[in-house]
């Protein structure tokens, strides 16, 4: 009886092993290898984490199949010199996952759409546009890569895309941060590793990376029930505290610059300006809005997971505060929300339902924002909000100009 439990039990072990090993066959036919952001992002302890320089992978979800390539600079951008083409002034954009471009092709980014229109353009100066942009960067971040390597590539123009989930990294990353004598951030280092806990615990972990690394199979399933492995987790936070809220100044209707939870953004958008200034580089913001603020459908898988309410526009208010905040700081300020509200009217969708990033259509939208704001200063030097020829650089745009500013 022994010896007969035996051989099932190793026959029932081999029919598992083997099922197995089909199914990894058949997805192995369909899924790309390099799925994971591993293939071409690094953690860093300067900058937390960032791309790995002349790496190439794919990044892939249930709703896209994006391709990557990172230049030899490490940035998701066409291979570009350090040193600035005689003749040649620079654009750098700064931004998180919205400007690297999440869910798109480097050719449907908003840098590249820009970048071609202003190609096209026939303005009087040549203009290189140069992508910045990484997942999860944020305004502390961006700070640390200008100072260590973003300034060597000599830009004439900084535009930092604001997202709103940045005043909840800031919070995060500062938590991580080292400071200098002087209370400068010099670095925020990876989060550490997590306690292997007990040796089941361990081995749990192992058994995972072995498989993580090495199957396709377990990304391919992954993908699909990532909705139920978070939802498996501690509750989220939707008390609309940017604190702990990731989403929090989009659940409210903040009153002020005086919120809680904004200040290290600020503080750190304003060490970058003086950082710029001393160099004689302008630099703009550009705010954009989410799925939830220019459509009642816009996003609508994404919401109850970041428990949002279904069918409704919320506040365009978070983007109103990034434009007064501009004002008084003498930092000119793009709001693209009128133009995605205007596209919305005849084009659906612009944003990935479940994911909320841009897709391509999105993409276009923004570049068309911010073509309108960045040929005029190319052709003349006008800023956002202001009458060409009618504002010497550096001087504070008025309260009235920065109005129509938002809209450009």
């Amino acid at each position: 009886m022994a010896s007969e439990a035996r051989k099932l039990l190793a026959l029932g072990a081999a029919s598992v092993v083997f099922s197995l090993l089909v199914v990894e066959g058949i997805v192995r036919l369909i899924e790309p290898r390099e799925v994971l952001r591993e293939f071409f992002e690094i953690q860093d302890p300067v900058l937390h984490h960032k791309f790995i320089p002349s790496s190439h992978g794919r990044q892939k979800t249930v709703e896209f199949d994006a391709p990557y390539t990172i230049n030899a600079l490490g940035l998701r951008n066409p291979e570009i010199s350090v040193a600035k083409p005689t003749g040649v002034k620079r654009l750098l954009m700064l931004g998180d996952s919205f400007t690297e471009g999440v869910g798109v092709s480097g050719d449907e980014t908003f840098t590249s759409q820009l970048r071609k229109k202003l190609d096209q353009a026939g303005l009087s100066a040549r203009w290189q546009i140069i992508n910045g942009g990484v997942a999860s960067y944020s305004p502390l971040l961006e700070y640390l890569y200008l100072k260590n390597s973003g300034l060597t590539l000599e830009p004439d123009l900084v535009i930092l895309n604001l997202d709103l989930s940045d005043i909840f990294d800031d919070i995060q990353y500062t938590q991580l941060a080292q400071f200098g004598p002087q209370g400068e951030p010099v670095a925020v280092r990876p989060e550490p590793a997590p306690e292997a806990g007990s040796w089941i615990a361990a081995g749990g972990v192992r058994v995972k990376d072995l498989l993580k690394y090495n199957t396709r199979t377990y990304n391919f399933l992954r993908r699909r029930m990532v909705g139920l492995i978070e939802g498996s987790r501690a509750k989220q936070d939707f008390s609309g505290d940017v604190r702990g809220d990731k989403y929090g100044m989009l659940r409210g209707d903040p009153a002020s610059l005086d919120d809680q939870g904004w200040s290290r953004t600020y503080d750190y958008l304003l060490k970058i300006r003086d950082v710029l200034k001393t160099r004689n580089i302008d630099f703009w913001i550009a705010v954009y809005p989410y799925g939830l603020q220019i459509s009642p459908k816009e996003w609508d898988i994404g919401r109850p997971f970041w428990g949002f309410e279904a069918d409704r526009v919320y506040s365009g208010r978070p983007q109103e505060l990034v434009e007064t905040f501009g004002r008084k700081n003498g930092i000119p300020v793009v709001n693209m929300t009128a133009e995605f509200e205007e596209a919305a009217r005849t084009t659906y969708p612009l944003y990935y339902a479940g994911d909320g990033h841009w897709r391509a259509a999105g993409h276009q939208v923004a570049a068309a924002s911010l073509f309108k704001a960045v040929a005029p200063y190319i052709q003349d030097g006008a800023r956002p909000g202001q009458d060409h020829g009618q504002q010497a650089p550096g001087e504070l745009v008025s309260e009235s100009a920065i109005g129509t500013a938002a809209t450009p």
